[in-house]
């Protein structure tokens, strides 16, 4: 049960009148290539959400029509949880075709695992109570749709995404960028790369945001990447590529805490649990000629951002901080907010590779010589409170960089410095060394891991007066 005391007034009311969500019906438009996804709880208005495919072919073929219907009866489910959230009842009803009882696993997990977070900040319990409905006699089968041979990397405007890029481009690999959103941010980066991109726009339905602003539906945290993956999937037969590869370090496995035994991981839809559940559920019940994975999987975030930092043209146009991809262009900054966890997370883990200078030009200022981020800093390296809700790398790696930059003379005078040092340096903790090793966790062929290594090596041995050979 929710606690209620958690919510905001008026929403208790709207929740008990609302104990069935639907998904009703999902609809794709050729002439407009844009596919609307329709929900509703058992009463009141119905939330339609509109996906644009920007530039898609109009023209398409039955192998290609089946295919789709195929992969958007499945993201109609996947999207769906952005607006189960607003009241999380304990019915769903699925009205458009059923589904296989593998088919409903992967979806209860979707759901209990991507809104961990957001149960637990609206004080709910929805692993007992998340159950889709399914029909023994469905069957799962997967088509085999031919896609011809091409990478897809999705580019969220950070520094992964650039990574994983300056990796296959390395080697000469056919790539097209992938961007969800109209930030002018993401743009830019994609104009630097110099690949083909594909563009797709996500419109959530407005009477989801009229109730959020009424305070009248719970809000929170929900899987995007996971709605994400299942979004390229579709562009993978609209636009031409087999292939995806995310930009998802190893770091991201690592929970933020874990309640009665059930871990709550802000990053559950970019962790190596889900990547392995949802390739099987795309080979087993969709397109089995679709092949997705991590190239970065077996790094850890410092190890990406020692990769990064030799990248310098790419320095001045990276953005990580969320506050610039909001919903509302209004509400966007054009630049690092130097006040948030993601912020204080990406400032720390470049600290060991590049100078105050640098960083401060890049942030606007010198995170580590400001004392109001100290708190901040402190939830990082588990001096206090937990893991923070963001995409930020693992504890033991914060340790590692902090460790790292309080023998360096030119971060030792930094407030921050001089405050964590004292007590994190009695603390056990691991070397920068210790966090460049590839993990043997990742699902990555063994051709893009043999690349993979290649390049981390050769960058490692150029740069070794970063102290990162």
């Amino acid at each position: 049960m929710f606690d209620e005391s958690l919510l905001q007034p008026g929403t208790v009311q709207y929740l008990m009148k609302k104990p069935v969500f639907r998904f009703l019906s999902f609809q794709y438009d050729e002439n407009d290539a844009q596919l609307t996804l329709s929900y509703c709880f058992d009463e009141g208005e119905a939330f339609n959400e509109i996906i644009s495919f920007r530039q898609a072919p109009k023209t398409l073929s039955l192998p290609q029509k089946e295919a789709l219907h195929r992969i958007f009866k499945h993201l109609h489910l996947a999207a769906g949880v952005s607006y189960y959230k607003a009241s999380a009842p304990a019915e769903i009803n699925i009205e458009t075709s059923p589904i296989s009882r593998e088919e409903a696993d992967f979806f209860n997990k979707f759901y209990v695992n991507g809104l961990a977070e957001f149960a637990y900040q609206n004080g709910l319990d929805l692993r007992d109570q998340i159950r889709f409905p399914y029909d023994d006699e469905e069957q799962a089968q997967a088509l085999s749709y031919p896609l011809p041979q091409r990478t897809a990397v999705p580019i969220g405007g950070g520094k992964d995404s650039c990574v994983t890029v300056e990796i296959l481009k390395h080697f000469s690999e056919e790539m097209v960028l992938f961007s969800l959103g109209d930030s002018g941010q993401i743009s830019r980066m994609i104009e630097e790369i110099g690949c083909p991109g594909v563009n797709v726009r996500r419109k959530i339905s407005p009477y989801l945001l009229q109730l959020n602003r009424e305070q009248k539906a719970l809000n929170g945290h929900v899987p995007i990447t996971g709605i994400l993956s299942f979004i390229t999937l579709a562009c993978a037969v609209l636009y031409g590529f087999d292939t995806v590869a995310m930009s998802n370090e190893n770091s991201a496995n690592e929970g933020n805490l874990l309640i009665d035994g059930f871990e709550v991981n802000h990053q559950y839809s970019k962790s190596l649990a889900f990547e392995v559940d949802f390739v099987e559920h795309v080979q087993r019940s969709i397109l089995s000629t679709f092949h997705y994975f991590s190239l970065l999987r077996p790094l850890s975030e410092l190890a990406i951002t020692s990769l990064f930092s030799t990248f310098e043209h790419y320095h001045d146009i990276f953005i990580s901080c969320n506050r610039a991809y909001k919903l509302n262009k209004q509400e966007r900054l054009h630049g690092w907010c130097a006040d948030c966890p993601k912020c204080r997370f990406v400032f720390l883990a470049l600290a060991p590779y590049l100078s105050p200078a640098t960083l401060t030009r890049i942030f606007s200022k010198n995170m580590l010589d400001d004392s109001s981020q100290l708190e901040g800093f402190e939830a990082l390296v588990g001096i206090s409170g937990h893991k923070p809700f963001e995409c930020v790398g693992s504890l033991s790696e914060c340790q590692a960089a902090f460790k790292t930059i309080a023998m360096q003379s030119e971060w030792q005078a930094s407030y921050i410095v001089k405050e964590i040092a004292p007590t994190l340096l009695q603390k056990n903790i691991p070397d920068l060394a210790q966090c460049l090793h590839l993990s043997d966790e990742h699902q990555l062929p063994e051709p893009y891991y043999q690349k993979l290594n290649e390049f981390t090596k050769s960058v490692w041995q150029k740069h070794r007066h970063l102290g990162i050979g």
